[in-house]
């Protein structure tokens, strides 16, 4: 059966600790990453987790079950799907966060994957889900962690008393 491995890149203005931090919190995966639709925390022991996901590829939605493993020292996140959807045969990968300075990272999005029965048609329906998820992902993963991480050189608090006149 024919492996196909892809990989995706983009460099992001935040700590590599903060890009790192975003990722891992699989359960704010839908508010962050437009294809994603839900996602459920099975099981979860501080390093290694199971998550059922609800995404769309090509615009169909999809769901499928994953395993994942936290390396929040090498800021690498592997994952392994145990239950794919068709015309998914395998597929996993990793997202390593690359720091480049205290300020900047690279993010790097590997893929591994297989169609079912090695159709040459679903193969290519794959490449192109992978291809397209990927990039918005990490467009979308750019976006937030840049403005999250803007956003601590803005925010400010204060503190003011104002005396009103009345009855207790």
């Amino acid at each position: 059966m024919t492996t196909r491995e892809v990989e995706h890149e983009i460099t992001i203005a935040a700590p590599a600790s903060d890009v790192y931090r975003l990722l891992a919190d699989v359960v704010n995966w839908p508010r962050i990453f437009p294809p994603t639709i839900h996602v459920d925390r099975v099981d979860f022991n501080g390093t290694h987790e199971r998550i059922r996901i609800w995404a769309t590829a090509n615009g169909q939605p999809k769901n499928w079950t994953s395993r994942r493993e936290l390396d929040p020292q090498g800021l690498r996140i592997t994952f392994r799907q145990e239950v794919t959807t068709k015309p998914v045969a395998s597929m996993g990968g990793a997202w390593i966060i690359e720091p480049l300075d205290e300020n900047s990272s690279r993010v790097r999005l590997l893929h591994d994957y297989r169609a079912i029965d090695d159709d040459a048609h679903d193969l290519l329906w794959i490449d192109e889900a992978v291809d397209k998820n990927s990039r918005s992902e990490l467009a979308a993963l750019k976006r937030n962690v840049e403005f999250a991480h803007g956003a601590e050189d803005v925010t400010f608090s204060f503190e003011d008393t104002v005396t009103i006149d009345g009855s207790a």
